[in-house]
């Protein structure tokens, strides 16, 4: 049986103390701390805050265990954790632990893809939490939008919207790029007023992406999908 004190939360002025008993089994403590946090939803609001674990020493593997179960059981926004050896800043150990957390979530997020087969046709609107892959045309006034990438096995030529919920690293790719208006993340652009897309043009896949502020939209090839 586990005991009610093996993790007990602790407001500080320095943040959110989490104290952790020295004499159970981590896998057990893990378990203990996700209960916690659900049986005490009203103690973590949405808020900037840091935290210091107490009373168990951790390993880097452990601590990064423990900051995923807080990161995606609350709306805590954790600015830095500490320990009475650390000071105030971000510990490089840390802030690299942190981050992980973060683009592993961002990960799972953005892997989750969404299969539409047919048409996009003027005044359907697609949105989904994840990746979009059409197989077909997205038409004039057709839009979608997706927190993730984007790809059309056919013509875009209607709104699309990659990275919409400020992924930056959303990518949007077609067979034919001829879109109203693209947008990744918060930056918008479209595609050039004439480019050549005769029937006897050779068209190539192109992929837009973001980088530093732009969106570039370039053909495919191997060099630049390493690249993304």
């Amino acid at each position: 049986m586990i005991n009610d004190n093996s993790v007990i939360f602790k407001g500080t002025k320095n943040g959110l103390t989490i104290l952790l008993s020295p004499d159970i089994d981590f896998n057990i403590l893990k378990n203990h701390l996700e209960k916690k946090i659900e049986d005490a939803k009203d103690f973590f609001k949405d808020a900037k805050t840091s935290i210091m674990f107490k009373g168990r020493d951790l390993t880097e593997e452990e601590e990064y265990q423990l900051l995923q179960i807080i990161t995606k059981k609350t709306e805590l926004n954790i600015s830095y954790i500490f320990d009475e050896e650390t000071s105030i800043d971000m510990p490089e150990k840390i802030e690299k632990s942190l981050r992980s957390v973060q683009l592993n979530d961002e990960r799972e997020q953005i892997d989750k893809t969404k299969y539409y087969k047919g048409t996009i046709r003027s005044g359907q609107c697609l949105e989904f939490d994840g990746s979009v892959v059409v197989i077909g045309d997205v038409n004039p006034g057709g839009e979608i939008y997706a927190e993730g990438n984007i790809i059309i096995l056919g013509s875009l030529k209607g709104i699309v919207h990659a990275g919409c919920k400020g992924y930056d690293k959303a990518f949007i790719a077609a067979l034919i790029m001829k879109p109203m208006q693209l947008r990744i993340c918060n930056i918008i652009t479209r595609s050039p007023d004439n480019p050549d897309y005769s029937i006897h043009a050779k068209v190539f896949p192109q992929v837009a992406y973001l980088s530093d502020g732009n969106i570039y939209i370039e053909p495919i090839d191997y060099k630049l999908l390493e690249n993304l």
